[in-house]
């Protein structure tokens, strides 16, 4: 029989802790206001700086769609968009001033008390302190490929109250529309009526061509993340 400690949810089908692995811990909560018009359009974008984070996972709980990625400037295309060198949570939305409530997990090892439960690797290190902000995965639900259209909504299924989406790929699909050049949408996520909806956001930002698509052949995966025990404001 194997070695060691594993805590899987009630169902069984997602380990929750594993001795040789460090779990995803609540590392930022907090609101991102967008509120960048870099292109004078209907893109609105906000940005987190995580420069310095190791493995950053990002779910939104948000009534408005939005686009989540991760990017890093290079300072010579889009210097709106943050500083050179740094990295950032990317939030756009066609909403002027939507405020969008984040939460950033890490593999990290967060601040613990001296009292609970504690978990250490073979090699002496810890992986799992009780006080720890779990990332409490509580299902999965699937996008398939090409869904949605760039101008249809999908309805991905019900999530509940409580709730947080973390999509796993970021699809674009690529339009000729503002003076001609190509502009990208990007698949964006939101809550509404406790089900999890996903369609496409103008994204501003000049594509290659026109008809240059990203991922769509991909069937899409969205996280769903319990935030019952999470607070709204950390880190």
């Amino acid at each position: 029989m194997p070695a060691g400690f594993q805590v899987f949810t009630n169902n069984g089908d997602v380990l929750q802790i594993d001795n040789e692995a460090v779990v995803y811990s609540l590392r930022k909560s907090g609101q991102v206001s967008c509120n960048i018009n870099a292109f004078n359009w209907i893109d609105y974008v906000g940005l987190l700086d995580i420069t310095g984070i190791n493995h950053p996972m990002v779910a939104v709980q948000s009534p408005t769609p939005c686009a989540v990625e991760i990017i890093k400037p290079t300072g010579e295309n889009f210097p709106q968009y943050g500083s050179s060198g740094r990295t950032y949570v990317k939030f756009t939305t066609n909403t002027a001033n939507a405020q969008i409530q984040y939460f950033l997990f890490d593999q990290w090892n967060a601040p613990g008390g001296n009292s609970g439960l504690e978990i250490f690797n073979a090699q002496g290190n810890r992986v799992f302190h009780s006080d720890w902000y779990l990332m409490e995965v509580v299902g999965f639900l699937n996008v398939p490929a090409g869904t949605p259209n760039r101008t249809a909504t999908y309805n991905a299924g019900s999530v509940g109250s409580n709730r947080a989406l973390c999509k796993t790929l970021n699809r674009v699909i690529t339009t000729s529309q503002q003076g001609g050049s190509p502009v990208t949408y990007k698949d964006a996520v939101r809550i509404t009526g406790g089900n999890a909806e996903v369609s496409y956001v103008a994204a501003g930002d000049y594509g290659n061509s026109d008809g240059w698509n990203y991922l769509q052949d991909v069937p899409n995966k969205i996280i769903v993340i319990s935030t019952s025990t999470l607070p709204a404001n950390y880190g």
